[in-house]
């Protein structure tokens, strides 16, 4: 079924399998790949939080909204050197329900990208607040867009499904 978006309910089952995937791509990059220079700073198995973001996450909390992508975020406490911001990495999501987009070419479901953020203002323990200082109080252009829509917390397992903020301005 190809479809622009998406208006099939995600779950926390579908949530789970998102995180599930984007571990495994990180892990693939940092753990084996050419990132492992990263892991002299970085615990790449210990972020602080990681949040399915955007418009997949306005639609797990509006069911109206509709999913082109999902865009999953790994934010880490920053420590000497930002990881590397403006790279990301993608996996094809095959979950048949949410078929696939007419115009992403060579992906068989929906794409998904996987970011990572270094960031200075964070909450140990806390990683809803840590989300809440990322908007408020980063400044960055990702903390901007991002806080324009919704943040769904995928890890820690916890929270998973936790709507933790949607269209704020700041």
């Amino acid at each position: 079924m190809e479809i622009e978006r998406s208006l099939e309910p995600l779950t926390k089952s579908d949530l789970k399998e998102l995180y599930e995937g984007c571990v495994k791509r990180l892990h693939e990059y940092f753990l084996v790949g050419q990132g492992r220079k990263w892991l002299e700073l970085y615990d790449i198995k210990q972020p602080l939080a990681v949040a399915l973001c955007q418009g997949a996450a306005m639609h797990y909390h509006d069911k109206t909204n509709g999913v082109k992508d999902f865009d999953v975020w790994f934010f880490y406490p920053f420590n000497k050197k930002h990881l590397p911001y403006r790279t990301y990495w993608n996996w094809d999501y095959q979950n048949p329900k949410f078929g696939r987009h007419p115009s992403i070419p060579g992906y068989m479901g929906r794409k998904v990208d996987v970011l990572v953020r270094s960031i200075k203002s964070y909450a140990d323990n806390d990683p809803v607040k840590t989300i809440h200082q990322f908007m408020r109080h980063e400044n960055t252009t990702s903390s901007k867009e991002l806080a324009k829509k919704a943040v769904v917390m995928l890890a820690p397992e916890r929270l998973l499904g936790k709507v933790v903020w949607y269209k704020q301005k700041i």
